[in-house]
C-alpha cells in the first residue's frame, strides 16, 4: 500500500504489483520501509524527505534514519540541490549488485568464523568423548512412532549422502501419512543435491505395485533406485556417520519393528561398502515389473 500525493490530492494505492515487489524486496534482508523508500525513489526519481514522507506515508523522522541505511547499502544516493537535501535511486542493477557484493562478504565472515569456532571448540569435544560411554551413541527404538520421526530427521539432516537397505517391516505400515513425511523429507534434501541411493528388496515385499509407484515417485524427485532379490538387513547410512538399523527378533515370531541408531563412522563407512557391493549386483528399479508380472501368472 503506497500513501501517494497527487497535485495535492491524498489517495491511497493498493497495487499487487508492488506488494508484490515489497515482499521480494524483504525477502532479501530488507525491510518494508525501505521497500517502500527506494520503490518511491524509483518512481520519483528524486524526492525530499518531506515528500517521501508524503509519499509514501513513512514518518519524516523516519525517513532519516531509513536513507541513510539505503546509502550505506549503495541503493540510493544523497545530493545537495541548493539549501535542499534530495534522494536518488540508484539503478536497480547497480543496487541489488551492491546487495550481492554485502551477502558474499558476510557470508565470508561468517565461514572464516564458523571454522575458527570449529577450531577452538574441537579440543573441548575430544576430551569430552575420552568418558564416553557406549550408551552415548547408541539408540534403541522399540515403537514405530517414535522410529519414524527419528529417521525423518535424520533425512532433514544429511548434508551430503543417504544410502538404504529398503526391506519389511515398514514403520510406516498402515499410516500413508506417514510415507507422505518421509517421502517429503527425501524429496526436500534431494533438491539441495544430496545424494540418495536405496536398494529395494523384492522377495519378501507382499505388494509389489505400491512398492513400484512409490519408487517411480522418489526416482523422479532424483533418488537412485535399483532392486535385488534379498537384503541382508534392514539399514539407512547418513553421510557416512550414522547408521539406522533394524533388529530381528530371533527369539519370537513377532514382525514388531526395532531399530538402533549408531554414531559411528567406522561402522558406517563398513555399511557403505556393503551398500556398494550389492549395488553392483542389483538390477535398475524398472525389473520389477518383469517380477510383478511373473507373480500375477502364478
Amino acid at each position: 500500500m503506497l500513501y501517494i500525493n497527487s497535485m495535492g490530492k491524498d489517495r491511497i494505492m493498493e497495487d499487487r504489483m508492488f506488494d508484490e515487489y515489497y515482499k521480494q524486496m524483504m525477502e532479501l534482508g530488507m525491510s518494508e520501509n525501505e521497500a517502500k523508500i527506494y520503490m518511491a525513489l524509483l518512481m520519483k526519481r528524486e524526492l525530499t524527505a518531506m515528500e517521501i514522507h508524503e509519499f509514501t506515508g513513512i514518518p519524516r523522522t523516519k525517513v532519516y534514519e531509513i536513507t541513510k541505511k539505503l546509502i550505506l547499502k549503495g541503493m540510493c544516493i544523497e545530493k545537495k540541490m541548493g539549501k535542499k537535501k534530495m534522494y536518488q535511486a540508484v539503478d536497480p542493477e547497480r543496487a541489488f549488485n551492491n546487495l550481492i557484493l554485502e551477502f558474499k562478504s558476510d557470508l565470508d565472515k561468517r565461514i572464516k568464523l564458523a571454522s575458527s569456532i570449529s577450531e577452538s571448540l574441537r579440543p573441548l569435544f575430544s576430551k569430552g568423548m575420552e568418558n564416553v560411554d557406549v550408551s552415548d551413541y547408541i539408540e534403541i527404538i522399540t515403537n514405530a512412532p517414535s522410529i519414524h520421526e527419528k529417521y525423518v530427521c535424520l533425512v532433514k539432516n544429511t548434508q551430503f549422502e543417504m544410502l538404504g537397505f529398503v526391506r519389511p517391516p515398514y514403520a510406516y505400515k498402515g499410516r500413508v501419512n506417514r510415507l507422505d513425511e518421509q517421502e517429503d523429507a527425501e524429496f526436500e534434501i534431494l533438491k539441495y543435491g544430496v545424494t540418495v541411493r536405496v536398494l529395494y528388496e523384492y522377495k519378501h515385499e507382499e505388494d509389489l505395485e505400491a512398492t513400484y509407484t512409490h519408487i517411480k515417485k522418489c526416482v523422479a524427485a532424483g533418488e537412485k533406485a535399483r532392486v535385488i532379490e534379498e537384503l541382508p538387513i534392514k539399514m539407512y547410512v547418513f553421510d557416512r556417520r550414522y547408521v539406522l538399523m533394524a533388529l530381528d527378533d530371533v527369539k519370537s515370531s513377532n514382525k514388531s519393528l526395532t531399530m538402533i541408531v549408531i554414531e559411528h563412522p567406522g561402522l558406517a563407512k563398513m555399511a557403505a561398502m556393503l551398500f556398494d557391493y550389492l549395488w553392483d549386483q542389483a538390477k535398475d528399479y524398472t525389473y520389477l515389473q518383469k517380477v510383478i508380472k511373473g507373480r500375477k501368472k502364478n
